[in-house]
């Protein structure tokens, strides 16, 4: 990991230790398998032009494909027009294409610098091993990190300061904080809100001072809290990690529920799948010309390529309680099945206090479980500013009309998505910003009317495009920059790529209503040697 870029990132991680246990700790390389013990592993391919390692953020591209960095492409590269006979088809133009589809990784780009083994990582600065990165800056072993700074081991976090092993918004000075909004100087707390100098609290609102959920007065807290980060820094040095917040969650199954802790089943959110069903039909009409029925009837085929949630029940009143696609990898990793409640479940957790023995507290993982089993619950679930008419929709900011997905954020009429983002009307898609009325895009923003694009940024009216910015009214493109009219990075008469065009989109929307899915898609169109 020698590099200077690993020098900077080693001196934002020494800075953050001392911010957050008010010492350092050991090398950032020393720490690194630790810190990446909640993301899920990055993949690397060689590149076809060079032999180099280029980083993806995703596992789906088709192995038996070409690979190349973001910086070895010639966006300038000029194709001849495909034949006839090489476009009558969907196998022929993907056969004729083949030479042509690069699938590009280390992709930085907008005004970044200082980058090392990462990918899709815009206007940010000092980022090393990790993936879909937004204006940010000091930042190692992250993904799904936007605005934040000197962060390490993220997973899903905006507007971050000196935050380790966190995942949610607003953090400052946190370590082992997860799914919180709105913290400042925590450790060890979950499914918190509005929270300050707050430690091993679940589901706590407005908090301060408070360990276990338990207000303590400001010197009385200060001091334990010293003698614990003091515990951590040096275990941290001695043994390259400490327990995680997961791990004491987990530890916690072994005790029965606590008397105090009784719910009644809750009732259903009504949805009305109508509106999502209109955002379907207009999609479909635009991208296929044609309507396709029931939006759910395509679940299977939407859900590819994109995070599935999975549907848990709560052990306090047997409700159940989504955990979202993007995080499900997590339930694989701890056995977290005893301790995931419902959102109002977690939130009247969050009322009781009044444990015993706080000041004798150690960083002894069966002492704190003991300690805190009675209250130690999460999920992988929150709901945060106005939201309605959804369902199957964890982690849901500021939405309405939208279902089967995650991370939906200022978004309306969505479905089958992972993290749509100021979206309308996109289905099957992850991490599109800024897009409307599209199906199966992937890492793209600013798209309109686009089928299957990947990586791409400010295309519409667009079918089978993977890298491509400004790009317009093409099909199977790859690596591209400013066509109109384009098949297989090769402009066409108008009149002839709209004649195309017709006839590819009618053979797709045949395909569909019949199969209720598409042999081909963005994944695998580069496939060599059919």
């Amino acid at each position: 990991m020698l590099s200077s870029v690993y020098d900077a990132l080693n001196k934002a991680w020494n800075s953050t230790c001392r911010v957050l246990f008010g010492q350092e700790t050991a090398p950032l390389s020393e720490c690194r398998e630790w810190l990446r013990e909640y993301d899920q592993k990055l993949r690397t391919e060689k590149s076809s032009l060079s032999g180099k390692d280029v980083t993806f953020s995703l596992d789906d591209y088709s192995n038996n494909a070409r690979f190349a960095a973001f910086n070895e492409i010639d966006f300038g590269k000029k194709f001849e027009p495909l034949s006839i006979n090489d476009i009558k088809d969907m196998d022929s133009i993907i056969e004729a294409v083949q030479e042509r589809a690069i699938y590009t990784g280390n992709v930085i780009l907008g005004n970044s610098s200082q980058v090392q083994g990462s990918n899709n990582v815009i206007d940010s600065h000092f980022v090393l091993e990790s993936t879909t990165i937004t204006e940010a800056k000091y930042l190692a072993f992250c993904r799904y990190t936007s605005y934040s700074e000197y962060c390490f081991g993220l997973l899903g976090a905006e507007k971050d300061i000196h935050c380790v092993k966190c995942n949610g918004s607003e953090l400052k000075r946190c370590f082992e904080c997860h799914m919180g909004e709105v913290f400042s100087d925590c450790y060890y707390c979950a499914k918190g809100q509005n929270n300050r100098e707050c430690m091993f609290s679940f589901g706590l609102e407005n908090g301060a001072y408070s360990i276990g959920n338990t207000p303590l007065p400001r010197e009385k807290y200060l001091q334990i809290k010293s003698k614990l980060l003091s515990e951590i820094a040096e275990r941290i040095k001695k043994e390259k990690k400490v327990f995680s917040l997961l791990e004491l969650i987990e530890k916690c199954s072994k005790y029965g529920t606590d008397a105090r802790l009784k719910f009644s089943k809750e009732k259903p959110l009504k949805f009305d799948p109508s509106p999502v069903q209109k955002g379907f039909d207009k999609a479909a009409s635009i991208i296929f010309s044609q309507e396709l029925g029931p939006f759910w009837d395509y679940s299977a085929f939407l859900y590819k390529h994109t995070p599935k949630n999975v549907m848990l029940r709560s052990p306090l009143s047997r409700d159940e309680t989504p955990a979202c696609g993007y995080r499900a990898h997590l339930l694989s990793l701890y056995d977290l099945r005893k301790r995931i409640v419902t959102e109002e479940e977690i939130r009247s957790i969050g009322r009781n206090s009044g444990l015993a023995n706080i000041e004798d507290l150690s960083l002894d993982i069966d002492k704190l479980t003991a300690a805190f089993h009675p209250i130690a619950y999460t999920n992988l679930d929150k709901a945060v500013g106005q939201n309605s008419n959804f369902t199957d929709a964890p982690v849901i900011i500021d939405s309405t009309d939208c279902c089967h997905g995650s991370a939906f954020v200022r978004s309306k009429r969505c479905s089958h998505s992972f993290w749509p983002s100021n979206d309308e009307a996109v289905f099957g898609s992850s991490a599109t910003f800024e897009s409307s009325y599209c199906m199966k895009c992937f890492y793209s923003k600013k798209l309109t009317r686009c089928f299957e694009c990947d990586n791409c940024h400010s295309c519409a009216d667009s079918y089978f495009l993977h890298n491509c910015e400004n790009v317009r009214e093409s099909m199977f493109c790859f690596n591209a920059k400013n066509l109109t009219n384009a098949v297989g990075n090769a402009p066409m008469k108008a009149e002839d790529y709209r004649r195309i065009k017709s006839s590819l989109i009618s053979q797709m929307a045949d395909e569909l209503e019949k199969k209720k899915d598409l042999k081909w898609d963005i994944f695998n169109v580069g496939t060599r040697n059919l």
